[in-house]
This record gives C-alpha cells, sequence and structure tokens, in this order.
C-alpha cells in the first residue's frame, strides 16, 4: 500500500501554511525467486527481481498555483536476497556499488500544461520502448533485454569504452508532453545529458508515440559516445507497438537498431527484435515472448560480426493473489550462434548470474517467485 504524509511531517511547522498542497509518497517493490540457470553448468539461486525490479523510493508534489507544480522523483535499488543496496548475489558486500544509491532515478521537475521540464538521471527515450512492450517488463530469466547488448558489440571500440546511456544517463535535461496538450493520444518525451567533461556520459534523443483505444506504438532514436576520447559514437532508434484483444490479449512487437563507428571507419550494427503476447484469465496472466538478435558489419580489417546471432523464446505466468502482491514462473531458453571462421560466437544468457557460458552453447533458465508493492 502506498504511504502518503503531509511534507509539514519532514519540515516541520514551517511548512504548515502549504500542507495541504503538498505530499511525499514512499513506495517500493520486493521481488525475490527461486530460479535455476543452466550455461556450461547448472546452478541453483536465491534470485531477485523475476517480475519487478526491487527497489525504495520517494516522490513528492506541491502546488504552486496556476496549474504549475514542482516534484521530485528519488529511487533506488534494492537486493533483498542479501539485504543490500541494489542488486546483487552471494555474499551480499555492502560497500562499493553495494551501498544504497538512488541510481534508479533521482529527478526535479516543473510541470503545467503545457509539459513538464525534467533535471537529473532518468531512463532515456530509446530505452522506454524496448521495455513498455516486453511482456516481461525486461526483467527475469525470459526477459528481451537478455539479448539487448553482448559483449561482441562491446569489443568494437577499447578496453573502458562503456554504453552507459542505453538505459538511463545523467545529468539530463528533459522535456515531456502533457498527455492530450498537443493532440488526443499523442505523447513524447526529448532529452539531453550534458558531458560535464566526463567521458561516456554525451546523450541526446527522443521519443514520440500515439496511443488510442487498444492500439499504442512508439518510435525513438538517440545518439551517444561510446568511447572515453569521444571519437566513437552510438546511434539508437526503435520502435514498439501493442494491441489489444481484450479478454482475447495483447500482442506486441519491437524492432530496434544499434549502429556503432569503429576505428577502422565504417559502422557495426545490432538488430533486436520480438514479439509478445500476453492474455489475462481471471486473476491470471499467461505471457510469451520470442525474439532476436542478428549482428553484422566488420569491427576489423579481417573479421565481421555476419552471423554472430541468436535467438530466445520465454514462457510465464502472474497471480495476482492481491492488488500488491502476485505469485509468479517463468521459463526461457536463449540459443547462441556457433564461432565459424572469421564469426567469435554468441554466448547471451538468461541470466547474468550463472555460471560463464562457452560461445556457440545455448543458455536456459526457470524461476518462481513472489513480488510484493507497497
Amino acid at each position: 500500500m502506498k504511504k502518503s504524509f503531509l511534507a509539514l511531517a519532514v519540515v516541520g511547522a514551517t511548512a504548515s501554511g502549504a500542507s495541504a498542497q503538498s505530499s511525499v509518497t514512499l513506495f517500493g517493490v520486493v521481488d525475490m525467486s527461486v530460479r535455476y540457470v543452466d550455461n556450461d553448468e547448472a546452478t541453483w539461486q536465491l534470485a531477485q527481481d523475476g517480475m519487478s525490479s526491487s527497489r525504495l523510493g520517494f516522490r513528492g508534489v506541491e502546488d504552486l498555483g496556476g496549474g504549475l507544480k514542482a516534484s521530485f522523483w528519488l529511487e533506488g535499488a534494492l537486493g533483498p536476497d542479501t539485504g543490500t543496496g541494489s542488486s546483487s548475489f552471494g555474499s551480499g558486500n555492502t560497500t562499493g556499488p553495494g551501498a544504497f544509491m538512488f541510481r534508479r532515478r533521482s529527478t526535479l521537475s516543473l510541470s503545467n500544461q503545457w509539459g513538464e521540464l525534467r533535471l537529473g538521471r532518468d531512463y532515456t527515450p530509446t530505452f522506454w520502448n524496448i521495455g513498455v512492450f516486453d511482456p516481461f517488463g525486461v526483467v527475469g530469466v525470459g526477459n528481451a533485454g537478455n539479448l539487448y547488448l553482448g559483449a561482441e558489440l562491446r569489443s568494437v571500440s577499447a578496453a573502458g569504452d562503456a554504453f552507459g546511456t542505453l538505459v538511463r544517463a545523467n545529468n539530463t535535461v528533459q522535456y515531456i508532453l502533457p498527455n492530450g496538450q498537443f493532440g488526443p493520444g499523442l505523447y513524447g518525451q526529448f532529452m539531453v545529458a550534458a558531458g560535464e567533461n566526463a567521458a561516456l556520459n554525451k546523450y541526446y534523443g527522443g521519443r514520440i508515440g500515439y496511443a488510442a483505444g487498444p492500439f499504442d506504438v512508439a518510435a525513438a532514436c538517440g545518439w551517444t559516445a561510446v568511447d572515453a576520447a569521444d571519437t566513437l559514437s552510438m546511434t539508437n532508434w526503435n520502435l514498439g507497438g501493442s494491441w489489444s484483444f481484450g479478454a482475447f490479449g495483447k500482442v506486441s512487437a519491437y524492432y530496434g537498431q544499434l549502429e556503432v563507428d569503429v576505428p577502422i571507419g565504417g559502422q557495426v550494427d545490432q538488430q533486436n527484435w520480438y514479439v509478445g503476447y500476453v492474455v489475462p484469465f481471471g486473476q491470471w496472466n499467461f505471457k510469451a515472448s520470442y525474439g532476436g538478435v542478428n549482428q553484422g558489419g566488420n569491427p576489423t580489417a579481417t573479421s565481421t560480426f555476419e552471423g554472430n546471432d541468436a535467438t530466445q523464446w520465454a514462457v510465464g505466468f502472474d497471480y495476482n493473489l492481491s492488488k500488491r502482491t502476485a505469485f509468479y514462473g517463468t521459463v526461457s531458453s536463449i540459443n547462441n550462434a556457433s564461432p565459424t571462421g572469421t564469426r567469435t560466437g554468441t554466448a547471451y544468457t538468461v541470466s547474468g548470474t550463472g555460471s560463464a557460458l562457452s560461445r556457440g552453447n545455448s543458455s536456459t533458465g526457470g524461476e518462481v517467485g513472489i513480488k510484493h508493492s507497497f
């Protein structure tokens, strides 16, 4: 249950004049599962985030009058299986990355009928489509993000380079369209992330969508630097959509492409795609997806990515015990392309916490768990 309390409880009597116009909400998710992953070796885990990302957050809003509102959102990841402040497995080290930080979202906003100006760390526009239309919500062993970025694409640039803005970006300025103000069903956002003399942080991009009745479709495009010297860049664009058939379920689809500059000139690229289906049955939801990744281009003068492909299928369910608690289960498998000639082969896995996987081998996993939100 979401628990709201007046800003007066935070700032004391000094806020008494505005208490009726301001509120702060504590919210979160705790999600844990028993997970089995079979890579080169089989492992059992008490895992997390099988249906939804575990998190703890605070959000608040103040009505400034005349339709203008100020708001904030602070949200950090939890590792409930080890009690740490981030996603973790094993011993749960509480130092460094195990410390609680608001790395999921940390924003401050002003909004009115013309939209929202949002500042801080947030999801990039190009990430939204892969998550919104994925039946598994980009979490757990069946999520489409398992094929989003592999070691092959990372290898095109020097050691230490990164693709840090694929999901979120720091130091962003973002404008979010108001719902319906510029046309019924139209939504979107535009973002710029400042480099601030730090490598691998620059980003600009946008997303535009249209939702009406059972139909929802959105396109996004973005650019980011991926090497420390800002000499290599990545262009990321994608398209996603869904169509609801009511009691007969909802069909969704996604297609996206990543294009990365390489030192020898030209580009390497990666295409991701998936189709999904979710059908409700009382308190049950049954879901399935099938997707793939295809790579191409020449990372060096003597090698090629052509044929470095993989496919993934996943089936699962969730059963709503209440509005806040659900029981779920998922089974998934990835078929990786084998090394041949100049191909390096692929080694995508259903979970990053399993044993190492040899290129060309399959990865299979399953989990059952409980999610509770408050």
